[in-house]
């Protein structure tokens, strides 16, 4: 038996060693394996992660719509351009000029006025839809009360979409029946 094991100790050594390799192959592709079913679960719940969010980055969108349509819904519209003739800014060129009419027309005076082509917090600019602009004015103003009162309806009853926010009313030092008036304006155009 000796004799035998010594001339087929190469043999022997030669079968051990593919055993010890294959083991070896095995364990490698069985690591391998794991590792890619590891990566690859870890890329199922990356991807499904992200389409959780893209879920809800869709219901935002479609509830800002929502809100949108709501807001053109209060029986105005907003004021439409073509975009080829008119940037965001110029698109409301019309729209400054009824507010200023009716500023004038009302018998109040402007102390000042500030544009904001970005206004923050604003429900229409939140839904980033294509085409839709808002520009928010800041005035100050001198009048009397039925002045006052006389721009606010108006601006009311203008037919375009507009919203005024902010009023601050104060009564002038020397002479109460003059208001010191600080108010905002928003008015929304659609680039088309």
């Amino acid at each position: 038996m000796e004799k035998l094991i010594k001339e087929n100790i190469i043999f022997i050594f030669a079968v051990v060693a593919v055993f010890i390799a294959g083991c070896f192959f095995l364990y490698k592709i069985g690591v391998e394996t794991y590792n890619n079913r590891n990566e690859a679960d870890s890329q199922k719940n990356t991807l499904t992660m992200k389409k959780d969010q893209l879920a809800q980055l869709i219901a935002t969108k479609q509830k800002r719509e929502t809100q949108l349509e709501k807001t053109s819904k209060s029986g105005k519209v907003i004021y439409e351009v073509s975009g080829e003739q008119f940037s965001a800014e110029a698109s409301f060129g019309i729209m400054f000029e009824n507010v200023l009419s009716n500023i004038t027309n009302s018998g109040v005076r402007i102390r000042s006025i500030s544009y904001n082509y970005q206004p923050e917090n604003d429900a229409i600019l939140f839904t980033n839809s294509p085409g839709y602009n808002a520009c928010e004015l800041s005035f100050v103003t001198v009048s009397n009360y039925t002045q006052l009162q006389s721009l606010f309806k108006n601006i009311a009853k203008e037919k375009y979409l507009s919203s005024i926010n902010e009023v601050f009313i104060e009564p002038y030092d020397k002479d109460k029946t003059i208001l010191i008036s600080k108010f905002k304006i928003r008015l929304y155009t659609k680039t088309i």
